[in-house]
């Protein structure tokens, strides 16, 4: 008890603002632009989803029934998914292109799905989950510190601000201890029935990432990814992202 009021008189004698832009700070090595230095990324990782999981309790480290990913990021050309039944990355089910101007989805051996992409992004839309944070953070209509919460599930403390902008609330759950961000969830209120959790972070090149992430609701997992590697500016051929017309 006498811990929790000591964090708590320190917090509240830190603006939100400032509490937001120290987690940033940690992230980012000093400088949220420090970002910019990231021109390609490769990523593999497994995932595990499942609808029925709504309504069960599964464990963070759930193993069965995984998929495999191999993730290439170039941000000039786009993004592409490789999905694998197997951890060894040999049998390939399908391909996501997520371009510029559109959105492709090979499902097995199924005839492509090509979706031309209608909306213009997000004026706070990132490829780096830091970045988007900072820009909703400087163009907000409100920052404000909601007070400290308790997580027993892993039990931490963390601090609760809650952003506004665009009449949207995002609530963010930095680690009192780290300022790392734990948790985060959009337009929920004391109930807290979705969030999302960020674990396990490692230091990456000048980065503090998340190697897990998780999606909870009601207090119970349906989705978690691991990242198994993640590379920075790798050399990547731009003509993976020109999908041509056949299965690769």
């Amino acid at each position: 008890m006498v811990a929790f009021l000591l964090v708590s008189s320190i917090a509240y004698s830190q603006d939100a603002r400032e509490i937001m832009n120290r987690y940033l700070d940690t992230v980012s090595n000093g400088n949220i632009e420090n970002w910019n230095k990231i021109k390609s990324m490769y990523t593999e990782s497994e995932s595990y989803y499942s609808q029925q999981d709504f309504d069960q309790k599964v464990n963070f480290y759930k193993t069965d029934k995984p998929s495999f990913h191999k993730h290439y990021t170039f941000p000039p050309y786009g993004s592409r998914n490789e999905l694998y039944s197997d951890s060894t990355f040999s049998e390939l089910q399908s391909t996501f292109y997520f371009l510029k101007d559109k959105t492709i989805i090979i499902l097995g051996k199924s005839p492509p799905i090509i979706n031309k992409n209608a909306r213009k992004p997000s004026e706070f839309s990132s490829i780096h989950t830091p970045v988007f944070i900072s820009n909703l953070v400087n163009k907000s209509s409100a920052i404000e510190m909601m007070g400290i919460k308790e997580f027993p599930l892993d039990g931490t403390w963390c601090y609760q601000i809650k952003v506004t902008t665009k009449g949207r609330n995002y609530y963010f759950y930095i680690n009192t201890e780290t300022y790392l961000m734990d948790y985060w969830t959009v337009n929920q209120e004391e109930d807290l029935n979705s969030l999302v959790k960020y674990y396990n972070y490692k230091r990456i090149g000048d980065f503090l990432m998340p190697m897990s992430y998780s999606a909870m609701r009601n207090g119970f997992v349906y989705n978690w990814t691991n990242h198994r590697k993640i590379e920075l500016n790798p050399e990547i051929d731009p003509d993976i992202f020109i999908y041509k017309g056949e299965r690769e």
